[in-house]
């Protein structure tokens, strides 16, 4: 790291940001109160309002259709399901979504605005998967969760809008893309998988990881912790195959991958590591590189544009050259 860009980072700013990463500073400081409490409900509260407020001009603009169900699960727990079907729907392909948060917070509707731009451009169905939170869910319930859901979309595509050639994918933000990959090692007969932002090992090792260790890329080493520990039940947890799935044997059954990558993120590396991991087991593989985006980027269109519309294109050319 350059004298110059260390000298802006302990100003608070960093040159390479982009301005929706230098807007979304200033929002954060000025226009989006503090937390009153540090507890769990508080935390998700403060996200849900922080996503209404970023994206409120964004909100209803979706004509398509929106149904929820409930999926039935094992030990009898309904895992609750929002289907987006756009206007003029292609039913050559369908998207499973598991939303980012750490496992912790956030829910479908924090993520509904950029899920809803993504089937629209996609013209396909796209599934919003509302998996049970930690701490009071931890691993590997939140995952099992995902892959059940999955495993039944799979085997029930006419009931959710497709047809029996259907091509189903997954797809996830952050937390839920580690959820997303891991889905892919644990199930057959997926199609393909789109990670945005993903942190697939726990080593910590990575350049990126102490590269953007400061407050103004959000994702701090105690920032992490925090989630790491309210995620899983002890230290080993992390080291299980189906988490660390850079260090994980990649099966022939992996589908074709498109990895967006932040490039202010402590999880860039992460992304890079596992692109090239799957390249060289055969996995065909597609890296878009989000120039001066931050983590947080991709669930708030209202504040980052540029880089969502980057992102919409990205999967949109994927999904399109299938």
């Amino acid at each position: 790291m350059s004298v110059c860009v260390r000298a802006h980072m302990e100003d608070g700013r960093d040159p390479r940001f982009s301005d929706e990463s230098r807007a979304y500073t200033q929002f954060m400081r000025t226009g989006f109160p503090a937390p009153n409490s540090v507890a769990i409900e508080g935390i998700r509260q403060r996200a849900e309002d922080l996503h209404k407020k970023v994206n409120e001009k964004l909100i209803g603009k979706f004509k398509g259709q929106e149904i929820e169900k409930k999926v039935r699960i094992s030990g009898n727990i309904d895992i609750p399901v929002t289907i987006y079907t756009p206007i003029d729907v292609n039913k050559d392909k369908m998207v499973v979504f598991f939303h980012g948060g750490g496992w912790i917070i956030n829910s479908r509707k924090t993520h509904q605005t950029i899920v809803n731009m993504l089937a629209d451009a996609t013209k396909s169905i796209w599934i919003s998967v509302e998996y049970r939170l930690s701490p009071e869910n931890k691993f590997p319930i939140w995952l099992d969760d995902a892959c059940e859901v999955t495993r039944h979309i799979l085997a029930n595509k006419t009931a959710y809008g497709g047809n029996e050639n259907t091509k189903v994918g997954v797809a996830g933000d952050s937390g839920g893309g580690l959820t997303a990959a891991s889905v892919c090692h644990t199930i057959d007969n997926l199609d393909f998988q789109i990670l945005i932002c993903g942190q697939f090992e726990y080593t910590r090792t990575l350049p990126s990881h102490q590269e953007f260790d400061q407050p103004i890329f959000v994702l701090t080493t105690d920032v992490r912790n925090w989630f790491s520990s309210n995620a899983y039940n002890n230290e080993n947890e992390r080291r299980d195959p189906r988490i660390s799935v850079l260090h994980n044997k990649i099966p022939n059954t992996i589908p074709p991958c498109l990895v967006i990558v932040a490039e202010l993120d402590p999880l860039r590396d992460d992304s890079y590591n596992y692109e090239e991991v799957l390249n060289k087991a055969g996995v065909k593989t597609k890296l878009v590189l989000i120039k001066g985006a931050i983590h947080p980027y991709f669930s708030l269109p209202g504040i980052f544009a540029k880089s969502c519309q980057q992102t919409i294109d990205a999967v949109q050319e994927f999904m399109t050259n299938l």
